[in-house]
Formats: C-alpha cells, sequence, structure tokens
C-alpha cells in the first residue's frame, strides 16, 4: 500500500489548527458552531475579508450557507439533492437575503463525456452516472457579469461550476474551490498573475477525520 506523505502546510495546518478541529470531529448536527466543510485556513482566511455588503453565490449548501448569511448581505445557495434541500430548508426558512434554490440532475448517456471536462457536466460520482448537471450549473448565467464578490464550488460538476462562475466574479472578488487535492477541477484553467492571486488552505476540515484541501483564488482584474 502506497502511503501518500503529507505536505509541510499540511503538517503546520495540523500543528496550528489541532484544538478547532477536535472540537469540531463530534457529529455535525451536534457541533455548536455552524462552519463551511472547507479547511480552518481557507475560513479564517475569507472571514478577515468578508464584508456585511457583500453577494454571495454557493454551488453546493449546507452549514456554509448559514455561515455565509451571517457576514454577508445576500447568499444564492444551489443544491442539487432533493432531501439535502429539505432539510436545509427548514433551517433557513424565515431568514432574510437567502434565495435557496434545487436543481436537480438530469438524464443523460453520459456516452464519451469526461467529468473532467468544463463542456461536459458530468460527475465522477457513480451514484451520477446516467445524470447530468447542465440545468445546475448554468442557474448563474442568469446574473449579469461581475455580479458576486464570493463564488463557492463545493457541489458538482466542479470544472463545469467554475467555468460558468470565473465571468461573474467581480475584480478582486474570491473563487472558492474545495476539495482541490483533486488536481483536474483547476487543471483546466489558467489562474496565474497579473490576473490572479491564488492561495492554497491543506488541512484538517470541520467534523471530519479526513484531510483535504482549499483554494482561494482573488481574481485581480
Amino acid at each position: 500500500m502506497l502511503i501518500k506523505r503529507p505536505s509541510l502546510g499540511t503538517c503546520r495546518a495540523i500543528f496550528t489548527q489541532y484544538g478547532r478541529w477536535k472540537t469540531h470531529l463530534p457529529d455535525f448536527a451536534t457541533s455548536p458552531l455552524k462552519l463551511p466543510w472547507i479547511c480552518f485556513g481557507a475560513i479564517d482566511y475569507i472571514q478577515a475579508r468578508i464584508k456585511p455588503d457583500m453577494h454571495i453565490f454557493e454551488y453546493g449548501s449546507g452549514y456554509s450557507t448559514l455561515f455565509w448569511k451571517d457576514h454577508a448581505a445576500k447568499v444564492i445557495s444551489i443544491e442539487h439533492d432533493d432531501t439535502w434541500y429539505d432539510r436545509m430548508n427548514k433551517e433557513l426558512s424565515g431568514r432574510e437575503g437567502v434565495a435557496y434554490v434545487l436543481a436537480l440532475p438530469e438524464k443523460d448517456t453520459n456516452s464519451g463525456k469526461d467529468f473532467r471536462d468544463p463542456d461536459d457536466y458530468v460527475s465522477k460520482d457513480d451514484r451520477y452516472a446516467g445524470k447530468n448537471f447542465e440545468n445546475y450549473v448554468k442557474t448563474i448565467d442568469k446574473f449579469p457579469d461581475s455580479s458576486f464578490d464570493i463564488i463557492v464550488v463545493d457541489g458538482r460538476a466542479r470544472p463545469s461550476c467554475i467555468k460558468h462562475a470565473i465571468p461573474k466574479l467581480k475584480k478582486g472578488a474570491y473563487l472558492i474551490v474545495d476539495n482541490t487535492e483533486r488536481r483536474y477541477y483547476l487543471a483546466p484553467f489558467s489562474f496565474k498573475k497579473p490576473d490572479w492571486e491564488m492561495k492554497r488552505f491543506p488541512g484538517p476540515v470541520p467534523t471530519s477525520y479526513n484531510f483535504s484541501e482549499t483554494t482561494i483564488l482573488k481574481k485581480l482584474i
């Protein structure tokens, strides 16, 4: 069995964030603090930069939706799973400034389609074989370009979501992509200076025993 050696950044994150990580290891339903399920370093980074007048769009809902709403003016959250949507809709009921949208996957043969291709709108997850997420991804298209201060990609068909998200970011806005240890998420794109500033945050995640990596990209032009 091949064991991957953790990076220096991951080791540093473990040491500096161990206390908070341990606090949030119980079942998420009993956790006293609702946090996005992204790496702690990424939470700290974006929390220091988020402002009350910001508009946020997220692919993939959850306690992150509650977190964003507590810190921003407007949150638009897109969910693909109807069971999870029903659960979170109860949590979000009555909260102003949140638009919660259910966008179910559609039937597709997926013949010849590649989950790494942003133009194919499919997921690597075997549970979604024979389905596509084109409608889900394109929910952002109805908004004008440069509409959002933060866009979070933490749902399905992430390369496709990233492609559609890029023009919707304002200058100086942030694109948050979770689980970027899966390199194919960012591989189709060129996020380089002077157009972009990239920061990677490896390490522990709230409520999870697994380590991950969250990447935050700032649009500079």
